[in-house]
């Protein structure tokens, strides 16, 4: 049963408005505070607007982490999958997803630091319709695994452990962004990674297919950046500075 989180305004366009700065908010005092010390008026506060308008949109402060935890996963159900319309190879699918999910989490770096350390916190029902939600974005990576598998260009391998293990991998970039960032791009990061991954899967089909790929430009044209990853982060960060400023 998915679980809804109430409100007492009935205009859908002015709630998902209004909880869309709520979320941003409370990743910042989350980021700053931790769950337990940051508060409602503290979320509020960041948000710009009174503590009473916030009980509006939300009863309390976990349904607020229970908010930024699927804005999370529907920030991954909205990324990955248009990356892979029109795109039929196995391998290619296989790297546009992987680059996409690590893009995505590049894009919302102090949501997905708040979620790994924030989960614990949420009730039983409420943790386990993250988990569910966890499970239906993970597919998006599961299911180019086992396309490359069927087709021999991977070797059979356990298809779960492998797609947690490439989940970690993209979460690692928020979590050690603090070192990485000082050390390689986003970009070098993701190729390293791929190649690591792809050195260890592929067969010889595969290395022969990847390597045509290669060849043709297929690979490199399918799997470039969406956009300027830096870039994105200093225009996110500009924004939400010009809204702080707006709100005081």
């Amino acid at each position: 049963m998915d679980i809804i989180i109430e409100s007492s305004i009935e205009n859908p366009e002015r709630i998902e408005r209004r909880r869309e700065q709520i979320i941003e908010a409370a990743v910042r005092c989350f980021a700053a505070d931790g769950y337990h010390r940051a508060t409602i008026k503290d979320i509020a506060d960041a948000a710009g607007f009174s503590s009473g308008l916030i009980y509006s949109y939300v009863k309390d402060k976990e349904d607020v982490l229970f908010l930024v935890f699927t804005s999370i996963f529907r920030t991954y159900q909205r990324a990955i999958p248009p990356r892979l319309e029109g795109v039929t190879d196995p391998l290619l699918r296989f790297c546009i997803a992987v680059r996409a999910y690590c893009e995505a989490v590049d894009g919302n770096l102090g949501a997905t630091v708040v979620g790994y350390r924030e989960s614990a916190s949420l009730r039983p029902e409420l943790r386990k319709a993250i988990q569910k939600m966890e499970l239906e974005t993970n597919k998006l990576v599961s299911d180019p695994i086992e396309e490359c598998i069927k087709a021999g260009y991977f070797r059979p391998v356990n298809v779960d452990l492998l797609t947690f293990r490439l989940v970690f991998f993209a979460h690692g970039w928020a979590l050690k962004h603090w070192h990485f960032a000082k050390v390689i791009s986003l970009d070098g990061y993701i190729e390293e990674g791929l190649n690591s991954f792809l050195n260890d899967l592929l067969t010889a089909s595969g290395r022969k297919h990847w390597q045509s790929l290669v060849d043709s430009g297929a690979a490199v044209a399918a799997t470039r950046p969406a956009r300027p990853a830096r870039s994105a982060r200093k225009r996110s960060a500009a924004k939400g500075a010009t809204k702080r400023k707006r709100s005081v």
